[in-house]
């Protein structure tokens, strides 16, 4: 099968497609005033993909303020970046102004053979330093072939998630339905679902940041198997490997997305999809019995379900973060579904939410107090925890770290008049 392979990450910026030129600032040579790192890409890293993650931080002074980060070249070529919160890097320097930044760019978006830059402005200067992009491959021509091809494939399949109607016009980029009179927008890369209306009821909110993982065994599996069958990954994020046989449905324009729309009304019509996956998904949902409903209705009888959820995972809101469940809760979800398997895979195993849990930690404690814990034992944390609760481990943990790994939540709440 042929397939669009990029490069791994496992965060990445919300897209502003497009570019703003800008007049050519005064640019003031740095005397060291702040520090920085980039994330990605890496040193030296060709970047062989349609798209690229450009991420990382930085550090000024105490009071200073950083704004309007920015990604530029050398011909004025200008591409704005999302500043995001960096609570590792607020550990390391807990008493200095830290900023994260990230964004992800089409590589035809990049002028070819041109430095580029990150530039900034912070306490009323501009400052700059360098980032390597460097582009091999024409990927984006083969890749935009490829979407074009899948949105051909599914345009049979689709119906108006308002009304149900499969009576949908095509039109000046417009999707309208002969019934309901809704309408949705189309591009050369993805259908457009989620119009005011069904933002409005999937209380749709932007997001900086979005979780991307690999297939794991079994969904590559199932891939293999129903090459020419067709497979929906609801709530996909951004695929490191682009599948024809796959159709990447978000709420977010990432560029392998196929369908904008929510999981509570799907733009599909009913016995659609020959697989469904779900994965690490609907804990982020606010009503996961709607969306498994949805789920159940585009799957094919004798379709397979492929869904992964946390049970002991730690906070992670992207954009939110509602339901963690029990082998026996993702069974009830689903009950309409024959359960063949219900078990622990290898990428769900205990030590995965040991080790996310002890990392978390580290980044969440200022860099002395976390030196001195990572040389604790396991058994200098067995006691009763009411016996650590003064401990600078505890007392100096981040904010948010504690709201990331916290055993229990707790809410007083008042009926309104």
């Amino acid at each position: 099968m042929k397939t669009f392979n990029s490069s791994k990450f496992k965060s990445f910026a919300k897209a502003f497609v497009g570019k703003n030129f800008l007049p050519t600032p005064q640019i003031k040579t740095p005397s060291k005033p702040f520090l920085y790192c980039i994330d990605s890409p890496h040193a030296q890293e060709s970047v062989s993909a349609a798209f690229v993650i450009v991420r990382g931080w930085i550090v000024g002074n105490e009071s200073s303020q950083i704004e309007e980060v920015v990604l530029c070249n050398e011909t004025n070529q200008v591409h704005p970046l999302m500043v995001v919160d960096r609570p590792d890097v607020e550990s390391a320097y807990p008493n200095r102004t830290a900023i994260g930044f990230q964004r992800f760019l089409l590589t035809s978006q990049l002028t070819l053979g041109t430095c580029w830059f990150i530039q900034f402005k912070m306490d009323e200067q501009r400052y700059r330093f360098p980032i390597e992009l460097f582009i091999s491959g024409e990927l984006c021509g083969e890749f935009l072939q490829q979407k074009q091809a899948k949105l051909e494939k599914i345009r049979p399949i689709l119906q108006c998630p308002v009304c149900s109607s499969d009576r949908l016009k095509e039109q000046n980029l417009v999707l309208s339905c002969a019934d309901c009179s809704s309408e949705f927008q189309l591009s050369s890369t993805h259908y457009n679902f989620l119009n005011r209306q069904l933002t409005e009821y999937g209380k749709v909110t932007s997001t900086a940041s979005i979780s991307a993982n690999d297939y794991d065994p079994i969904s590559l599996q199932l891939i293999e198997d129903l090459t020419q069958g067709l497979i929906l990954d609801n709530g996909c994020g951004l695929r490191n490997r682009y599948y024809p046989n796959v159709v990447n449905l978000d709420i977010v324009d990432y560029p392998t997305t196929d369908v904008i729309s929510i999981g509570e009304k799907l733009p599909f019509k009913s016995n659609s999809f020959d697989a469904v996956f779900s994965l690490a998904v609907l804990e982020h949902v606010k009503t996961p019995f709607e969306c498994a409903k949805e789920i159940t209705r585009v799957l094919k009888p004798g379709g397979t379900l492929y869904a992964a959820v946390p049970f002991l995972q730690p906070f992670h809101g992207y954009p939110d973060h509602y339901y963690n469940m029990t082998s026996s809760g993702l069974k009830n979800l689903f009950s309409e579904l024959d359960a063949l398997d219900c078990t622990v895979q290898l990428p769900g195993l205990p030590i995965t939410a040991l080790t996310w849990f002890l990392n978390s930690y580290l980044q969440g404690l200022p860099q002395p107090i976390a030196e001195s814990f990572k040389e604790m034992k396991i058994g200098d944390l067995l006691a009763h925890p009411d016996s650590y609760l003064d401990q600078d481990f505890v007392t100096c943990l981040h904010p948010k770290t504690n709201e990331e790994l916290a055993s229990c939540n707790y809410l007083i709440a008042k009926k309104p008049l």
